[in-house]
């Protein structure tokens, strides 16, 4: 079918496009149709090839985006509303390098094996725990490459409190660069490691972050305790994290400086100076943290 295409002529079989699929999936689907590598059907749209993979999706240009509208009959701002470009490039340290985690409502397994499944924005967006689309709970995805199609477990009470967070949190993360800075700064705080606590079954590990001090109800949850050590470095936390954590950036939003202080008080030596530091970056958002 590579025969068909003419680099002065719109496409003459354009796929629909999955809601809030990844720009760089929908090329990869087109691909196959078309019986070429996505990397040379890459360059033949754009006359040549992005350094990396991830450039379609992060660093997508203006004329980059304007020629891709010519050959699929799209505007260029709907081209790049296909991408991760409305996130100010603060937020980049949120998005993964590939699908972490999966809406089963809008993406129900396709019957044809030989075909790429489409991908959604929202499957790489690391703070993220519903589908922009329909609102339903993502599930996470099985590093063995299967997809665990069970959304995230979490206290009905806690849910609606995150679901406040991530609407705040993404609003925060697509605004100017100050801004978003400052509210990565504000969810990170939540993440700083506090003292362990003697563990009921020692055989459990027990490391806690300052979110806890702001949820004391909860205070042991599956999700920070075993898998708190593969990813304690990261700037990602596990899905099943994710509504813990947004339910205190919703309070720490409501009240920063008590909240602050509730934070600052259970964290000890560098741990307490890391979190004033992201206090400090945090400001444009919380204001001033400390009392007078």
């Amino acid at each position: 079918m590579t025969g068909t295409l003419d680099d002065a002529r719109p496409l003459p079989v354009i796929l629909k496009p999955l809601p809030d699929e990844l720009l760089s999936s929908w090329l990869s689907r087109h691909a196959a149709f078309y019986g070429m590598k996505r990397g040379e059907f890459v360059r033949f749209l754009l006359s040549y090839s992005p350094p990396r993979p991830r450039a379609i999706d992060l660093d997508l240009t203006p004329s980059a985006a304007g020629r891709l509208g010519f050959f699929f009959r799209r505007d260029s701002n709907q081209i790049r509303q296909m991408t991760h470009g409305d996130l100010a490039r603060a937020a980049r340290s949120f998005v993964a390098a590939e699908a972490i985690q999966v809406c089963s409502a809008c993406q129900p397994s396709s019957p044809n094996l030989a075909e790429p499944s489409a991908t959604q924005r929202c499957s790489q967006r690391g703070w993220r725990i519903t589908c922009p689309v329909c609102r339903s709970k993502l599930s996470p995805l099985i590093a063995s490459g299967n997809d665990g199609r069970q959304a995230v477990g979490v206290e009905p009470r806690l849910w609606n409190e995150a679901v406040e967070g991530e609407r705040a949190l993404d609003q925060f993360l697509s605004a100017n660069e100050e801004t978003a800075t400052a509210a990565v700064a504000a969810f990170r705080m939540l993440l700083v490691p506090r003292p362990r606590r003697p563990a009921i079954d020692p055989e459990r590990n027990c490391r806690l972050h300052a979110v806890d001090a702001l949820l004391p109800n909860d205070d042991m949850v599956d999700g920070f305790d075993d898998a708190s050590v593969q990813w304690a470095n990261r700037a990602i936390p596990p899905l099943q994290a994710r509504p813990r954590l947004l339910a205190g950036f919703r309070r720490l939003l409501e009240k920063p400086r008590p909240r602050f202080h509730i934070l600052r008080s259970v964290t000890l030596g560098n741990y307490r100076l890391r979190l004033e530091m992201l206090g400090q970056q945090a400001t444009p958002i919380l204001g001033p943290l400390w009392f007078s």
